[in-house]
């Protein structure tokens, strides 16, 4: 089960001052599962996805804006969640310097994540140590699984000269993985949270 494109009504209209800025005749659906085991990349997409990235590099930063632009509209309720972007809408917060901001340290992260494919024991503490960040923050584990969809919805255009089924898929199973542990960091936290109040609870008793 992969990736998909499905056709909208949408035109292609590009927002002037920006080509990237864009709404696209078609959205990009990665199917979103939670697996019972760790999703796994294979050599070939670890290839692609390191290859590609290099053709990000210039455009990441309005590639994590186009990502954030498109989440907090297909889910406002996410928006919600981020206290410096609560109202904001249209050019207020496509130009606002918090977003800008936050979607340079989440694309930051998305170069951290590449660069350690590899090495899978410092990938995982990575992605561990950020799902236990979200967590304190109070960010709900399903929100996650919405990045990914979003962000392979921004990178089309900037690749669309390369793009193949299997470069869609390598970009959709990397999500699913980066969801899968930071998701696994998520409620191993909670629980801890949980033991932690428990013995607090106890000790004031006791």
């Amino acid at each position: 089960m992969g990736c998909r494109l499905t056709k909208a009504v949408s035109s292609k209209k590009k927002n002037k001052g920006n080509g990237l800025l864009q709404r696209h005749s078609c959205t990009v659906s990665c199917e979103v599962t939670d697996p019972p085991e760790r999703p796994t990349l294979t050599r070939n997409q670890r290839a692609i996805l390191t290859n590609t990235s290099k053709l990000l590099v210039e455009n990441i930063s309005r590639v994590g804006v186009i990502t954030f632009m498109n989440l907090f509209e297909t889910h406002p309720d996410v928006q919600e969640v981020f206290m410096p972007f609560k109202g904001l809408s249209g050019n207020d917060l496509r130009y606002s310097r918090e977003l800008r901001a936050h979607a340079f340290r989440v694309m930051g992260v998305v170069q951290k994540v590449i660069t350690r494919l590899n090495e899978e024991e410092k990938l995982d503490q990575l992605l561990t140590d950020l799902g236990k960040k979200h967590a304190r923050y109070g960010a709900k584990p399903q929100y996650i699984d919405l990045i990914g969809p979003q962000f392979v919805h921004a990178i089309k255009p900037s690749l669309e000269d390369h793009w193949t089924t299997e470069m869609e898929e390598a970009w959709c199973q990397l999500f699913r993985y980066i969801a899968w542990v930071m998701k696994a960091a998520m409620v191993e936290h909670q629980s801890e949270c949980e033991v932690s109040s428990v013995q607090s609870f106890h000790s004031k008793i006791d």
